[in-house]
């Protein structure tokens, strides 16, 4: 009985032990992932107030080129041809054209590039060339889905053709025909990420008023309507230059004076989410998946106010500025704005997290990541590290 009981005993004592281990082992795994956490967060909101030239990068395209931010890297557009870069400078891939009148979209792992005016166009991924297009008509305006699939506008005379493509430049057996004395001229369009769906802002004269049709189709759900049609809405007297799908559900559109959200959780139905109608003009916006800058006038004095909306349609921050800016930029986690005076770098609680000179005159800057700048200009890409 005795050596029954001391077994007891040790048993009660082993598992208290363990017990003690599995209390420490758990209490350790929260202070170090409260302690990665916090670092994390730290370096996430940190303020730099320098930014030291790294590195100069002599570029192969010549000075008259446009640069766009095509996810870790930059894509390269001129009149005769296209690049994508690293952030460091170097060319993974380089292409040729002859476009009088190039213009770049893109959404997540691909770009359209179109000669608008033209009847040229080809479709980019990060690993190059996929596909190119020719038309018989000219391009009056284009986009492309994260998916590749691509749509071009097309004019035939008194009508405008939607037509997509696939990401090889087959052409699809899906448009849609616009009426543009009844319809409108397509202004801007927007594929869903996964190319399903379908918006166009159309500008018109309806009832001898300029307005615009902000309208909706779905290739998918939206079969048993007609021009696959799944809704629309009318603005009279503004125009609504951009539009862009920020998710799948979610589409923002900017006019002259608003900015309107709309919700497609119900493909069928799309609906306003929110709308925000200022008293002054917009004058400058940018758009994308994480946010939408809006820059406008003051009404009680010469300044200018950003304001920052997240992709639920809320305000993130504003803030009044006393310049006018160049060049905007979201990602998840800044608003990046370059003016004559240089670059602003600001978190979405509306702190200004970096403010400062760059070694050459701020136009086009883009944030690689939460230290690095890299910004072009005459025919070379300057590296920057923030301190």
């Amino acid at each position: 009985m005795a050596a029954e009981k001391t077994h007891k005993l040790s048993e009660r004592k082993t598992r208290h032990i363990n017990r003690k281990r599995l209390m420490g082992l758990v209490l350790a795994v929260v202070i170090i992932a409260a302690a990665a956490f916090l670092l994390v967060r730290m370096i996430s909101h940190r303020s730099f107030d320098q930014a030291e030239l790294v590195e100069e990068i002599e570029q192969s395209g010549g000075s008259n080129v446009d640069y766009l931010h095509f996810g870790s890297g930059i894509l390269r557009y001129s009149r005769n041809g296209a690049a994508f870069l690293k952030a460091d400078g170097k060319e993974l891939w380089n292409i040729s054209y002859s476009y009088e009148n190039p213009r770049a979209k893109l959404q997540e792992g691909y770009a359209m590039i179109a000669d608008i005016g033209g009847t040229s166009a080809c479709i980019v991924g990060r690993e190059g060339i996929t596909g190119i297009i020719t038309t018989n008509q000219p391009i009056l305006n284009m986009s492309v889905s994260g998916t590749g699939t691509a749509v071009l506008a097309l004019e035939d005379g008194t009508t405008s053709t939607l037509q997509f493509y696939d990401r090889t430049g087959k052409q699809l057996d899906i448009s849609v025909t616009l009426e543009m004395g009844m319809s409108g001229y397509p202004v801007d369009l927007a594929l869903s990420p996964d190319g399903s769906g379908l918006v166009a802002a159309a500008g018109a004269y309806l009832g001898g008023e300029l307005a615009t049709q902000i309208v909706f189709y779905n290739f998918s759900t939206g079969r048993g309507e007609t021009n696959r049609l799944v809704g629309y809405f009318t603005y009279k007297d503004v125009v609504f230059p951009e539009i862009r799908y920020m998710s799948s559900q979610t589409v923002a559109a900017a006019g002259d004076d608003r900015l309107v959200f709309f919700d497609l959780s119900t493909e069928t139905k799309p609906q306003v989410k929110e709308e925000h109608i200022f008293d002054t003009q917009i004058t400058a916006v940018d758009m994308s998946t994480a946010a939408v800058s809006v820059v406008r006038s003051v009404a009680s004095g010469p300044g200018l106010m950003l304001e920052v909306f997240g992709r639920n349609g809320k305000n993130e921050f504003k803030t009044e500025l006393d310049e006018t800016p160049r060049y905007m930029e979201e990602s998840e986690n800044y608003v990046l704005m370059t003016t004559e005076s240089g670059v602003k770098i600001w978190d979405y609680s509306g702190k200004l997290r970096f403010e400062g000179l760059l070694s050459q005159e701020a136009q086009t800057v883009f944030a690689m990541n939460r230290r690095t700048l890299v910004q072009p200009s005459g025919g070379r890409l300057y590296r920057y590290r923030l301190k």
